[in-house]
């Protein structure tokens, strides 16, 4: 049989284990709300350009190549993607795909 001293060491080493894992717990729960954040103010963003992009094109009707041409470039210069990769995600940068894009489009 174990003594009680054995047992106090096992049970003060749990402690420490559970305390490090609750540490752990709290530094998750923080990052799954931060990206939770990130992901609503992406889905707006995305909702934005959509609606944009749909108003644009009932206000213009039939668009043109080089006036297509002209819109994801100013996307571009307003820090989104324009690439089929990252489409309309945020651009930190400059995106080889978009600046690809551009040229083929161009």
């Amino acid at each position: 049989m174990a003594s009680p001293l054995k047992i106090l060491e096992q049970v003060q080493l749990l402690e420490g284990q559970l305390a490090a894992f609750a540490e752990e717990l709290d530094r998750l729960r923080v990052w799954v709300e931060e990206l939770t954040e990130e992901n609503r103010k992406l889905s707006l963003e995305n909702a934005h350009l959509s609606d944009g992009t749909k108003t644009h094109a009932m206000e213009k009707g039939t668009v043109t190549s080089g006036e297509a041409a002209r819109v994801l470039g100013k996307l571009y210069e307003d820090g989104y993607h324009i690439c089929n990769v990252n489409y309309g995600g945020l651009r930190k940068g400059d995106c080889l795909f978009c600046l690809q894009s551009l040229q083929r489009s161009g």
